[in-house]
This record gives C-alpha cells, structure tokens and sequence, in this order.
C-alpha cells in the first residue's frame, strides 16, 4: 500500500529544482558578507598531463540564497535582557546552551536538521488569490486568502496534513535578477520589504504540525509588517512563532515559478477531461518534496537546492 501510495504521489517522476543558482552578484542580504567563488591560479595543480583544480569560498553560506533557516537561526530575549546568554530557542535552549562564539551553535544547528522527504503541497497565492499578479512589498497573506486559494485549487484546510511541506508562490522570485536593492530591499520604501504570510497563517501552520514553510521571497513573512507586535521588541512574528514556538525550519527564496505554471496546466487539463474538482486538486497540487540540509556543524542555516517530485 505504501509503494502504491508514493507511486501516485510521484505521478511521472519529473523532477524540479526549486532553488536559484549561486552565483556572485545574485542578491545578498544587506550587511552581510554576500558570496563570493573564486579558482585563482595558485589552485590549479599539475599532475603529469592533468590539471586539477579548486575554488576558494567567502561569504554567509547558510544565510545567502536558496536556504534553509535551522532552529538556531532566531531566538528571542526575554523581560528586557541584553545579555545573549539570556536568549531563548525553541525547547527551552538559552543563548547560554547555544552560542559559542565564533565557534558556531553547539545546540540546534543545521548539522542536527535529518532529510526531509515527505509530501510537499503548493499554495500558489499569486494565481489563485491575487488575480495572477505579483504581490507587493508589504501585502500580507491572510487566512481569507489562503482559504481562497486551497478551494481555487480544489482542496481544504484538512489537506495540510501533519509532516506536509508547504510552499507559498508569491512571484516575489522575479525581482531575484534585480540584485540586493530589489530583491530585498524596495527602492521606494528604502528598506527590507516583501510579501509574505502574516502571524495568523503562521500560527495555523504551526497548528498543523508541518515540516516546513517555504516561500519565493527572502524570509516567509510580510516585511514591513504593520502588525509585529514592536511593544514586545519582535519585529520578525513569523519567525518567532514558526523556528521558536514550534520546531518549523523555514526554506527561503525559493524558485518556484515552474512547478506553479506546471501544476496549474495539469489542473485545468484534468477538470477539462472530466475529473473532480477535489480529485484533480489532489492529483496535481500534492507532490513529493525532498531537501537535503547540508550538515554543517555549527551553523545556522544550509545553501541547497531541494526538489518537487510530480
């Protein structure tokens, strides 16, 4: 029953990338050390009639690009402290268990992240709640709009399943080619902006259980948001309620624009020949997810590129 299951899960087995290439100019988080590959010269050894080669690496690894945040990544400062020792991480971790500067996090890291292979279920917002277009810097994703898309795309609240990764289409991903002020930063606003999910879904998100919360934007959540409670010093809820509160890892700037347009085609194909609304929702909107973190000790986040199988 089970081979049966994964093999309607996989459908033709067509495999999608759903992370952006690394490369030196792609979009950086501001302030941060960016990423730079590099192969001088000096790496080129001569073995006999054979040259082997290497790259040098400098830069945010686990925090640049297609990533995926560790439960290590944010922590919260509790009664006013300063003191990072003070700091406290999802189970209970104080900054004091965690931090080992610059060593890197001895609690919580990616490294301690297993494979995810599971189900993976797309909410394309973008379509299916914003009449196609692209949403704006600073446009929140409510409950009413993920409503509006799970019953567009023929399916319920009950089809978030407990272990399920869910992924967010935004179209935030086509201002990856404008670089850092763009992408991360609005040029009319003059600081860090998207859209994104507001605590609301977040908080469902965690009710569900999910393994993760991915999205084609730089950081899950809407940015500015209007709503973070500031009186509480948290600006960033999102985080707080899905790495803190619940154990979610969260999967940033994702490249999801293919596997969006592929399973609205295949959708609208099955209603025309006749299948259910709820069948064809189910047939082209669920798929097999895979990511790999890469184990690196310490660290609080992971470059990859994980895939949707359909």
């Amino acid at each position: 029953a089970k081979e049966m299951a994964l093999e309607v899960l996989l459908g033709e087995g067509k495999v999608y990338r759903l992370g952006h290439v690394y490369e030196n100019d792609m979009p950086s988080f501001p302030g941060s050390d960016g990423w730079s590959v590099t192969v001088p010269d000096t790496l080129a050894l001569v073995f006999g009639s054979q040259v082997g080669t290497g790259e040098l690496f400098h830069g945010n690894i686990g925090q640049q690009g297609t990533q995926l945040d560790s439960l290590s990544h944010f922590s919260y400062l509790p009664n006013g402290s300063t003191d990072l020792d003070d700091a406290v991480f999802y189970n209970q971790f104080t900054g004091a268990d965690v931090f080992d500067f610059p060593n890197g996090v001895q609690h919580l890291g990616i490294d301690t992240l297993k494979p995810m292979v599971t189900r993976g279920i797309l909410l394309d917002v973008q379509r299916y709640a914003n009449n196609g277009a692209r949403l704006v810097a600073g446009q929140e994703i409510t409950m009413a709009m993920i409503d509006a898309t799970l019953q567009a795309q023929g399916l319920s609240r009950s089809d978030i399943k407990e272990g399920d990764a869910v992924l967010i289409m935004t179209g935030h991903e086509e201002l990856w080619e404008l670089g850092t002020f763009g992408y991360y930063i609005n040029p009319e606003l003059g600081s860090l902006a998207q859209p994104g999910i507001g605590l609301p879904v977040a908080q469902w998100l965690g009710s569900k259980r999910v393994t993760t919360v991915g999205s084609d934007n730089w950081g899950i959540e809407v940015a500015p948001n209007p709503n973070a409670p500031f009186e509480l010093g948290i600006g960033f809820p999102v985080h707080h309620e899905l790495l803190i509160k619940n154990g979610i890892p969260m999967q940033e700037s994702l490249h999801l624009g293919e596997l969006a347009d592929d399973v609205a085609d295949h959708f609208d194909h099955l209603r025309d020949i006749g299948f259910p609304k709820v069948l064809a929702g189910k047939t082209a909107y669920i798929f097999g997810y895979i990511a790999l973190p890469v184990p690196m000790k310490g660290a609080t986040g992971s470059p990859g590129h994980p895939i949707a199988i359909r």
